[in-house]
This record gives C-alpha cells, structure tokens and sequence, in this order.
C-alpha cells in the first residue's frame, strides 16, 4: 500500500461539500445544524466560523449545559447586548422562554436591529431545558437584525419538540449532510498519509456508516494494526482510544466526568500536574475534550461522556466518594455554588456543607425540583450532633423546606432547631440572632394575619436587634399579586381594623428588612378608597405609596399602585391615563425578573382587558384557565380566578363556572381572601339566573353583599352590575348599598358614554395582515397564536365596527 506523505492520525478533514452547503448561513437569520453526536458539528463549525468568515465581524458562541436554563437565556441576552442593548434588556426582562412567554419573546426580537454581520452560535441546544423549543426556534428565526446571523447545532429534536417548528424561514443541515461519502473517506485518508483500495474504502463506509467520529478511530486502528475494527462504535471506543491511555490519563477523565463543562485549573486539580502539562494532555485529546474560548472551560464529547459514565458506574463506592469529595473542593474554589453542595453530598462529605458559610437566598437560589431530593435528606437524615455543631446551617436549610412548599416540616423542625442552637456553644448573642432569623421566617407562616406576622416580626428585631439577613430587599413583597388588599382583607366588617394593623405593623417590618414592601400600608389603603367609590382619595394616596415605594425600588409594591391608577382611569374614563399607565405598568415588569413576578403582569393585563371588554388580550393561560402551581403559588392563585371566572361567564359556559367556583372558593378560604370569594358569588349568581335557578342566584348575591357591604367593597359589584341588577336582593337592608353601587355603575357608564371602542394592539395587527390577505392560519403564524385566536379575535373587530365581513375591516384605514 502506499503512502502519499507522513501518517498523521490526527488530521482534520472538512468536506467541500459540507462547507459549501455552510456557506448559506451567511444568507439566513437562523440556521439549524442537526446531527447526532460524533458527526463533527461542534469541529466543522469551529473551522468555518474560524476560515470562512471575516475576522473583524462579531462573533458569539455559547454553549447550553444542562439544568442551567436560566443560564442559558442570560447568556443568549448577554451575546444580543453586543448588538442591540435595548432589546436584550427587554428580553432578560420577560424571561426564559415558555408557552406564555415566546409570544412577547417573538415581538421583542422583531424589533431587534442590527446593521452589520454579526454570527451568533448557539451550541448543543438540546441541553436547554425549555418548553417548546420548536416553537422557540420559529421565533427566533425571525428576529428584526438584517445583518444577525443565528446558528444553532444540536443532536436532533424530537418531533414533539419541535412542534410548531416550520423552517421557512431557516436554512436547516440535517445528518446526511454531515455523512462521509467514498469520495470524502478517500479524501480524509489521503490527508492523513494513506491511500486505500476501493475495497477499503467501501469497508470503511460501511463501518463507520459515514460517521467521521468512528472514521477517526478506524483511522487510529488502521495506523496501528493495518486493518479496520469490526466492532461497535463503543468496542471502537474502547479499542482504539481508552485502552491505549495510561492508568493515569484514564483517572484524570473519570474524575473530571463529573463536571459538565470545567476550568483548566479544575482539571489540573484532578491531573496533579501543572496548568501547562494540564492543557497539553486535554488538547492532546482534543478530538474528544472541547474548549470554550467565551467560558474559558472545556467540556467532553457527548460519546466520550457516555463511555465515561459507564467506567464510573464501576468504580467501588469508595472511590467514587474520594472523587465528588475532589470535585466538591474544586467546586467551592470557583464559587460554583450548586456543585459544590452536588458533590459534597454525593460524597457523603455532609458537614462540610453544614460548614459552608451560607445565607438563606443563597440555599434558595440552587432549590428546585432536580435538588429537593438532596435538600430533604439533608434536613432530615444529617445525625443531630452534626446539626448541633452548625446551627447557622439550621435556618438556610429552613428556608429551602419553605421555598419548597414543605411547610409541615418546617413546623416540625422549629422545636429542633431551637434546641440545637440552645446547645451550641455559640455566644449569646449569635444565638439570639439565629432565633430571630427564625421567628422572621416562620412568620411568613403565619400569611396574611397582618398581627401574628407582626408579632414575630417584633420578636425577630428585638432578638436580631437590628436589620435579618434571612430577606434580601430586591425581592418581591406581594407573591405576585397585583392588589394588596386582595392579599390582606380576610375578614368581613374588620377591613378598618387591617388598615389600622397595617400602618401599626408595617413600621416594624421595614426595620427589620430595610425597608422591603415600603408603601404596602399606603397602597392597601388607596385600594379600600376606590373599592367605596372615593377615587380622588385612592389616587392621592397611590402617589404616596409610589414614592414610598420608589425610594426602597419596591418594584413589586409599584406594580400594585399603577395596576389600581388603571383602575381608576377605568372608572374615570379616562383613556388617555389609562394608556400611558398601563405603559408604566409593562415597564415596570420588565425590570422585575424574579419568577414570582413574571406573571403579575399578566394578572394585571388580564383584569383591565376583563374591565374593558377586550377578551381578546387576556394572555392565553388565563384564558384557558390553566392556574397553577407552575405559573402562581398557591397565595396568588385565586386572583387568578377572579379573570378566568370572569371568561367563563363571557362565554356562557355557566355549568364549568359553576364547578370552578366551588374549587375557586375552597383555595380562596386557605388564608383566607375575601375579595376572590365576593367575586366567585356574583360569577354564580349570573350562572345560574342564566340556567333557570333564581332563587339560588338571589342567595349568592346576598352572600356576597354580606361578605363585602360591611366594608364598603362596592366595585366588583359594579363591574358584574348589568348581569345582578334583575337578581338583587329586595329587602330593605340591602337598599343603600344597592343605591351606592347603581351610582358607582351609573356614573362609570356616563364616563366612558360612547367613545368609539379602538382597537387594541393585536387587532391592529391582524388588521395589517387582513389587508394582505393572508388566512387565520398565516395570521397566526406570524403572531404566534393558534388560528381560534385569530378567529375570535376579527369576530370582536366585526362587532366594534358593527360590520358583518372581512372584506369591511380590510377596507378601513390602519389605526
């Protein structure tokens, strides 16, 4: 056989043809690279973006590691900063992507502009761990940057994941393209210093079935022994590549296995050599182990990771133990929180995560449910002389059981962990400390009696004698709501008396937090003027609350003030403020990225549409009703019904209503919520007036009046009134609260008299694409909502307009 040059093995070979076909990014915003592991994506891309394109255009590359979705978009966010500042901060605003999320992600990134060729590389996507990446990737492709070109390689998606893909507007590279042909087999050898027969080469092809991956191990085996492996691609692997590594090498990648993407300095920690030596033997790999120029990390081939895993799994328990423990020093060395509680648990090593010097939020920022297993066993297994010897662990663990809804443990855990500070031979004075941070979480157990919460609040401050560190004060105050008095009013005829407890109480509060909720008491209180109707009362203490709120940046606080200065603008008619605040309210979200608060938005939006009639503009989840543990804790949940029950009613579907509310009332008695359960009455009572039960339906606006009338919590009366005035109680001791609430309803009616009802943003979108004739399905597509939105939506166009076809919205002129 001969040979054209020296053998080298290590040659890399990029088929003209695959190059060729890359050349086409450079035309689309989004290119799609599909391909299993080992087929090369990672490698050709690396040599095009590094060869193929100017050197002086921006370049980005990130890639995705699993369980770490939240990385993955502040890191998508941070790459489009580069480009357009303004749009990034928008979407690092709205959050991760979602099915209630990628509709406003859609618009966000259509606006984006970028002018100059920029290349952005999103790598290994299917590690991100996000709902309906299909649908995602669809958005994505049509982001406003003439110049932005996106590229994404991934192992291919399944077909549910990527429903609601359709790629017209993507240039996508599937697995075929990525296939090593006869001529390509030949061209690889040659490059490497041997010729093969064409029965070698076909030989070749059939093994490795174009796989550049086995290509290159078949290669190795072919230098060393003259033949092709006949094996597997794993007996390959085992072959060719680990059983020719020294017992040394083979170590030093089990250890570093552990970690899914890794520092140079963290895999020296592992070699036992120094950094130079380090670098060499990874890049000596290089085929196999990656680096991340951006990150500054390496990370292993997915097939090398899966035959690593499975030499682990061998390893005695021992040895296994001596590796996390390893792993969770170097852990701690970079400040990489989550694996360092990974691997000190999985090693056993528990006290020194008794040890670690951690506060509350820092617990809480790793607790979710992939970690709950580790943090329950953690709280409940440690042995007591462990827990006794760290109490200051005791109150962050705490804090993790309550995030986690546990709140029956915690409770359980009180009088132990009392005891375990009481004897800890810490000084008096941190021990009081540690009970003060105490009594400051179990007082959130005690949600929403307003005295008991302040109970221990003054008990914390007195025992911490100043400022907890068990709440940060960029948190949010309101569980997500966007009404305090919906979170504080539990009993009838004592809404006075909360008001009171309130300005008594919340004075304490802020002390002991540094000023976290400032402008609750003022808000809370402009919210009972407007439910009796007092609505120049309610405004002027809505802009004390705002400057309360706005000197702490309480954003939390300021969406409730601005939500009800809508309300009141409603109530005024007064279209011109309602906008502008309505504004100032989407503004606000947008600086609030915690998940308690990435729908306060929407609760917001929905319940103005309700008011407005505007069904349309409901978000699609509360449309649908789907309120849960996933989008709301159970705290904000049954405001959510207050808008859902509301759709349910629009609609007539009155014996769903009838059913929801049952379950409605049950989750709003929890704390309880008075507001939520008024509503739910007068939901029924239209429902089953509507299905022939008056009598019944007399009965439930009578218990509303008598949940609500005694404090003077008129205005869910006068938004439900046309559909309660023929079944409103006729006894005498209900004739001034129904005069107080035909006024309230009357003078609404005079102030939004006639005005010509405008069409809303998505209407004036579809408007647009009416006049292109495009179909619902069209329409829907480009907008991101399902054709029966579309459908519903120009049906509520036609009655605005009292028109009867399309063919008539399409001749108005564009709003």
């Amino acid at each position: 056989m001969p040979r054209t040059k020296p053998i080298n093995p290590k040659v890399k070979y990029y088929p003209p043809r695959l190059l060729k076909q890359l050349e086409y990014m450079k035309d689309y915003p989004l290119t799609l690279v599909e391909a299993p592991s080992g087929f090369g994506k990672t490698t050709v891309l690396e040599y095009f973006f590094d060869t193929r394109l100017p050197q002086s255009i921006l370049r980005e590359r990130y890639e995705f590691v699993p369980r770490r979705a939240k990385d993955g978009w502040r890191h998508l966010c941070d790459m489009l900063s580069k480009i357009d500042d303004a749009c990034a901060r928008r979407l690092l605003a709205i959050g991760p992507p979602d099915e209630d999320t990628i509709p406003e992600i859609a618009r966000a990134l259509q606006t984006l502009e970028c002018l100059e060729d920029a290349y952005l590389w999103l790598d290994d996507f299917m590690n991100w761990e996000i709902d309906r990446p299909g649908v995602f990737l669809e958005a994505l492709s049509h982001h406003g940057g003439e110049g932005l070109h996106i590229v994404v390689s991934t192992q291919p998606l399944s077909r549910e994941k990527m429903e609601g893909f359709s790629g017209g507007n993507i240039w996508r590279l599937r697995e075929e393209s990525f296939v090593f042909r006869s001529d390509d087999i030949d061209a690889y050898f040659r490059s490497a210093g041997i010729s093969l027969t064409q029965g070698q080469m076909e030989e070749a092809g059939t093994l490795s079935e174009g796989w550049v991956m086995a290509l290159s191990l078949q290669l190795r085996n072919f230098v060393t022994t003259g033949a092709f492996h006949q094996g597997s691609m794993d007996e390959l692997m085992e072959k060719v590549f680990w059983s020719r590594l020294s017992l040394a090498e083979q170590n030093f990648l089990l250890e570093i296995s552990i970690f899914p993407q890794f520092t140079l300095a963290q895999a020296a920690g592992f070699s036992g050599l120094g950094l130079d030596e380090t670098e060499k033997l990874l890049m000596d790999s290089r085929y196999f182990v990656h680096y991340e120029p951006d990150s500054r990390c390496f990370y292993l081939h997915a097939q090398l990771r899966r035959l690593l895993e499975g030499h682990f799994a061998k390893l005695s328990e021992e040895r296994q133990r001596e590796i996390y423990l390893r792993g969770g020093e170097l852990a701690a060395k970079a400040k990489d929180r989550l694996h360092t509680l990974l691997f000190y648990y999985a090693s056993g090593a528990w006290e020194r995560i008794y040890a670690m010097p951690l506060t509350s939020y820092d617990i809480a920022d790793i607790v979710d449910e992939h970690t709950r297993p580790m943090i329950l066993e953690l709280v409940e297994s440690a042995p007591p002389e462990l827990k006794r010897a760290y109490p200051k662990a005791l109150i962050p663990m705490a804090f993790a059981l309550f995030f986690l809804g546990e709140n029956e443990k915690l409770l359980a855990m009180q009088g132990e962990i009392e005891g375990h500070i009481s004897q800890s031979t810490l000084p008096q004075e941190e021990k009081d400390a540690l009970r003060g941070e105490m009594e400051l979480l179990l007082s959130f157990l005690e949600y929403n009696r307003i005295e008991d919460m302040s109970t221990r609040h003054r008990r914390a401050l007195e025992l911490l004698g100043g400022p907890a560190r068990l709440i940060s004060v960029k948190s949010t105050w309101t569980f997500g709501s966007p009404s305090v008095l919906y979170m504080f009013w539990r009993e009838s005829g004592r809404l006075e008396e909360e008001l009171d407890q309130m300005d008594q109480c919340m004075p304490w509060y802020y002390q002991l937090t540094g000023g976290h909720g400032s402008g609750a008491e003022y808000i809370m209180r402009a919210e009972a003027h407007f439910q009796r109707g007092e609505l120049d009362e309610a405004e002027q203490l809505c802009h004390r609350a705002l400057f309360a709120a706005d000197l702490k940046r309480q954003n939390s606080i300021c969406q409730c003030v601005l939500f009800l200065l809508c309300r009141i603008a409603v109530q005024r008619g007064d279209t011109a403020a309602l906008e502008e605040t309505r504004q100032a309210i989407r503004d606000r979200a947008r600086q609030n990225t915690e998940d308690l608060c990435r729908y306060t938005l929407d609760l917001a939006e929905g319940f103005l549409s309700v008011l407005l009639g505007r069904w349309t503009d409901i978000p699609t989840w509360l449309l649908e009703g789907q309120i849960d543990r996933r989008r709301l804790v159970i705290m904000t949940q049954p405001f959510a019904f207050i808008i859902y029950g509301r759709v349910l009613l629009e609609r007539k579907d009155f014996r769903k209503l009838l059913g929801k509310c049952e379950y409605f009332l049950g989750l709003s008695s929890i704390f309880p919520n008075l507001l939520p359960q008024v509503y739910a009455r007068l939901y029924m009572a239209q429902a089953l007036d509507a299905l022939g039960h008056r009598d019944e339906a007399i009965g439930q606006v009578k218990t509303a009046l008598e949940l609500a009338v005694p404090d003077q919590v008129y205005m869910p009366f006068v938004e439900n009134y046309p559909g309660i005035r023929a079944i409103f109680p006729l006894s005498v001791e209900w004739e001034s609260p129904r005069g107080a609430i035909a006024r309230l309803y009357r003078d609404w009616e005079a102030a939004r008299g006639g005005a010509a009802a405008a069409f809303t943003p998505r209407e004036r979108d579809i408007l647009r694409y009416l006049k292109q004739d495009l179909t619902n399905g069209e329409i829907a597509q480009r907008l991101y909502i399902s054709p029966n939105t579309v459908r519903n939506t120009v049906s509520v166009m036609l009655k605005k307009r009292g028109m009867a076809s399309r063919e008539q919205l399409k001749a108005l002129p564009e709003e």
